[in-house]
C-alpha cells in the first residue's frame, strides 16, 4: 500500500471512536439553534448598546445632532453615499480627490468607471436624506445589524464543518474579539463590518459546493460559493481574497471528488460567477516602501500607517481573546481540530492564517483569524469534557450522549458568558476627528463660498472634509502613494514660511502632472516652483490641528526625504530613522524661579540645563496660540523648551523638541502664532484645536 493509504488507515482507526466523532442529534440542533442565536444577538446587543453610550456623551461624540465616526475612511463611504443620494456619480466625488489635476496619482485605486461601493450604496438607500446628518445616522444605525449577520455567518462556517455548537462560540468571540470589536463598533463606518462574516460565508459554502458527494448538490453550492463571492466583490474589492477561496475549493474538489472534469468545470463557473480578476500580490500599496514619479522618488505613507505595521506573536495571542494564556489554549484545540480533520483544516487554512501573515504584513487583518481561535478554544473545551462524560458515565451507555449533548452545550453557553463578560462592550473609541475640528471643517463651507478652492492638510483629513464641506483636496486616506503628501509634509517642516506658500501655489496649479519638461533634481524643482509662484490657481485653504501636532513623527518621516536618492534625511544629531516628534512633559513649579521639575528631572530655565547639563538651546512660550516672548542660550544644543499655555496663561502644555520642528512653518503658525502675513491670512481661529490659514496671491 502506499504511504499515503497507510496514513490515512492509520488516522481513521485513531479517530474512529465516538470520542472524537460528534454525532448530529436533534438534541445537538436544538441546543446550536439556540446558541447561535445568542451569539448574534450579542453582537447586535454590543454594538445598540454602545449607540447609546454615544448619545449619552453626545459633546464628545455628536457636532451638535450629527453622530461622528471612528475611522478616517468612513469619510469616503459617506462622501460618495452623499453623492448618489443626490443625483451625482462615483466619478463626481473622485474628481473633488485630486482637484485640480483631475486625475488621481495613486496607481492602486482603480480607475473612475467602476462601480461605487455597495456599502455607499447601502447608505445611500437608508438615508433620508443627503446631509452629513442623515448620512452618518444611517452609517451607525446599520452597524449592529451587520454585526449579528456576521455572527450568523461564522456560525454558519463552522457549523457545516459539523461543529454547529463551537461554532456558536467562534461567532460570539470572533464578533466581540477587540482585534474585531473595533472595527465593527458604533463609528466605524467601513467595509470591515461585513468582512468577516462574507469571508467566512463564502468558505462555507466552498466547503459545501468541494465536499458535496451528489453532482447536483455540488452545482447548486458552486453557484452559491460563486454568488457569495461576488457579493464579497461588491463590498470589499479585493481578488485575493476571492483566490484565496477558490483554491481552497480546488483542494476539496481534487481530495474529495477526485473527478478532474468537475474541477475544472466548477472552479471554471466559481471564476466566471464571482468576478475574480488576476492579481500582482508584489503590487500591493502595503509592500511598496516607496514609489517613483518623474525623477524622483517618494516614500510610501502607509508606512506610517499604525495598522500596517508588524507586531510581534505574544501580541498577537494577546489581542485575539486578550489573554495570552487563553489564546495558547485556543491555539492547541486548532491544531488538535486541524489533526482531526486535516483536510477540512487545508481549506480553512486562510482563516486561520491570517494571524501569522500579521507579523509580516502588519495587522489590519488580524481579525479575520479570531473565530478561529474561539473555535478551537471551544472545541478543546467540549473534547475533554466528552472524555470525562465517557469515563464517568461508562455504564449509562443509554443516556451518555444526551448527557454528552447537553454538557457540550453547557460548556460552550458557558464559554459565551465569559466571552460577553470580557468583551469591550461598555468601552468606547474615540471619534477620529474631534468636535472642534469638525466644526471647522462645516465652517470652511461657508468661508470659502462659490470660490474656486482647495483644501490643504494632513491626508488624514481629506476624506472628512470633502463630506462636510464639499471642497476638493489635494490628498486623502485613500492616496498612500501620492506625491502631494510629501509637498505638504516639506511646507509643515520647512523654516521658510515663503517656501511652505510656493509649495501649496504648486501643487494648487496641478503639481508634478503639470510639468512638460523633464525636471531633473529636487533644487531645480524648488527654482521651477518658485518662478512659477504668479500663475493663477485655485485658493489654498491650509488647516493646522492639535492632532497633527501628534502626527509629527509621521508627517516628518515622509517630508524629511531625498526625494533624488530615495533615502530619508535625519535631523541634525537625529539617528537613522528617528522622527522628529512634540515630547511633552508632566512639569510642576519650585520654590525657585526659573526651576522646574519635569518627568523627575531637575530643569534649569536661567541657564538651559536639565540635571546640570547644559542641553537647551532656547526656551520660548506662547499663551493661547500666541507668541510671547524667548530666551536662548550660549550653548549651540538642538533641543527648544516650549511652553504652551491657555489664553489667561494658566494650564500649560510643556514639551521639548528639536530646533528644527521649533523653527518649522506647522509650529510656529500653529502653535505660537507667528505667520507670514504676506502669504497667509488667518480666517478660522480655533486654536488649541484648529487654526485654518488662506493662502494669499503672491507674485514677483
Amino acid at each position: 500500500m502506499s504511504l499515503s493509504s497507510n496514513i490515512g488507515m492509520w488516522h481513521k482507526k485513531l479517530f474512529q471512536t465516538s470520542l472524537f466523532t460528534q454525532k448530529i442529534t436533534l438534541l445537538t440542533v436544538i441546543f446550536a439553534i439556540i446558541l447561535g442565536i445568542i451569539a448574534s444577538y450579542l453582537n447586535f446587543q454590543a454594538r445598540y448598546t454602545n449607540w447609546h453610550l454615544w448619545e449619552q456623551n453626545k459633546a464628545e461624540f455628536f457636532y451638535k445632532d450629527t453622530p461622528l465616526f471612528t475611522t478616517m475612511d468612513a469619510g469616503y463611504f459617506l462622501g460618495i453615499a452623499g453623492h448618489l443620494k443626490s443625483g451625482k456619480t462615483l466619478e463626481d466625488y473622485q474628481s473633488l480627490r485630486v482637484f485640480p489635476t483631475k486625475q488621481i496619482q495613486d496607481p492602486s485605486i482603480k480607475s473612475p468607471g467602476r462601480s461605487a461601493p455597495l456599502l455607499s450604496k447601502v447608505i445611500a438607500f437608508f438615508a433620508k436624506d443627503a446631509s452629513p446628518k442623515e448620512l452618518l445616522i444611517a452609517g451607525n444605525k446599520m452597524l449592529p445589524y451587520t454585526a449579528a449577520v456576521t455572527a450568523l455567518a461564522i456560525f454558519i462556517a463552522f457549523g457545516v464543518t459539523g461543529y454547529w455548537m463551537e461554532g456558536s462560540v467562534a461567532a460570539a468571540g470572533g464578533g466581540l474579539s477587540i482585534v474585531y470589536y473595533w472595527r465593527s463598533a458604533i463609528g466605524r463606518i467601513d467595509t470591515d463590518q461585513l468582512n468577516l462574516g462574507l469571508m467566512y460565508f463564502m468558505f462555507a459554502m466552498v466547503l459545501c459546493a468541494g465536499s458535496a458527494k451528489k453532482l447536483r448538490w455540488g452545482i447548486f453550492f458552486t453557484f452559491i460559493a460563486a454568488l457569495s463571492a461576488r457579493l464579497f466583490m461588491s463590498w470589499y474589492d479585493k481578488s485575493e481574497l476571492i483566490i484565496m477561496a477558490l483554491i481552497a475549493f480546488c483542494w476539496l474538489i481534487i481530495v474529495k471528488s477526485k473527478d478532474w472534469r468537475r474541477l475544472i468545470v466548477f472552479s471554471t463557473v466559481f471564476i466566471l460567477l464571482s468576478g475574480v480578476g488576476l492579481i500582482n500580490p508584489f503590487a500591493t500599496v502595503y509592500v511598496q516602501t516607496d514609489f517613483g514619479i518623474h525623477n524622483f522618488v517618494f516614500n510610501n505613507v502607509i508606512s506610517t500607517v499604525s495598522e500596517a505595521s508588524r507586531i510581534e506573536f505574544l501580541e498577537v495571542l494577546r489581542r485575539m481573546t486578550g489573554s495570552i494564556l487563553v489564546s495558547t489554549l485556543c491555539l492547541l484545540g486548532m491544531i488538535v481540530w486541524a489533526i482531526r480533520h486535516p483536510i477540512i483544516a487545508i481549506a480553512y487554512a486562510p482563516l486561520a492564517g491570517f494571524a501569522m501573515l500579521s507579523v509580516v504584513l502588519g495587522n489590519r487583518a488580524l481579525f479575520y483569524s479570531a473565530p478561529f481561535f474561539w473555535f478551537g478554544g471551544a472545541y478543546l473545551a467540549v473534547l475533554i469534557m466528552r472524555i470525562c462524560v465517557h469515563l464517568v458515565f461508562q455504564r449509562l451507555e443509554a443516556f451518555k450522549q444526551i448527557i454528552s449533548t447537553s454538557a457540550s452545550a453547557t460548556i460552550c453557553a458557558i464559554l459565551i458568558l465569559f466571552i460577553w463578560v470580557n468583551s469591550p462592550v461598555n468601552q468606547l473609541a474615540r471619534p477620529s476627528i474631534p468636535v472642534p475640528i469638525i466644526k471647522a471643517l462645516v465652517e470652511l463651507k461657508s468661508i470659502a463660498g462659490q470660490e474656486k478652492s482647495v483644501l490643504a492638510s494632513w491626508w488624514d483629513y481629506g476624506y472628512a472634509s470633502m463630506l462636510f464641506n464639499g471642497l476638493p483636496t489635494f490628498t486623502d486616506p485613500g492616496q498612500h502613494l501620492s506625491n502631494s503628501n510629501y509637498f505638504i509634509a516639506d511646507s509643515l517642516l520647512s523654516n521658510n514660511q515663503s517656501h511652505s506658500a510656493d509649495t501649496l501655489r504648486f501643487l494648487g496649479s496641478g503639481g508634478l502632472t503639470t510639468l512638460k519638461e523633464n525636471i531633473d533634481d529636487r533644487d531645480t524643482l524648488l527654482k521651477k516652483i518658485k518662478s512659477n509662484r504668479d500663475e493663477q490657481g485655485p485658493v489654498v485653504y491650509l488647516m493646522l490641528t492639535d492632532q497633527m501636532t501628534s502626527w509629527m513623527p509621521s508627517i516628518s518621516k515622509i517630508g524629511n526625504w531625498d526625494i533624488d536618492l530615495g533615502v530619508p534625511i535625519p535631523a541634525k544629531g537625529h539617528k537613522q530613522g528617528q522622527q522628529l516628534s512634540y515630547n511633552f512633559l508632566n512639569c510642576t513649579d519650585t520654590k525657585t524661579p526659573g526651576i522646574v521639575k519635569c518627568n523627575n528631572s531637575i530643569i534649569n530655565l536661567n541657564e538651559g540645563k536639565i540635571d546640570g547639563n547644559p542641553v537647551l538651546n532656547l526656551v520660548a512660550e506662547a499663551h493661547g496660540g500666541q507668541f510671547v516672548g524667548s530666551k536662548g542660550y550660549k550653548q549651540s544644543e538642538l533641543n527648544v523648551f516650549q511652553i504652551m499655555k491657555n489664553d489667561k496663561g494658566k494650564s500649560a502644555k510643556v514639551a521639548i523638541l528639536h530646533r528644527d520642528l521649533f523653527f518649522s512653518s506647522f509650529n510656529q503658525m500653529f502653535h505660537l502664532g507667528r505667520y507670514d502675513i504676506e502669504n497667509f491670512k488667518l480666517v478660522y481661529d480655533g486654536y488649541p484645536n484648529v487654526r485654518i490659514f488662506k493662502l494669499l496671491p503672491k507674485s514677483g
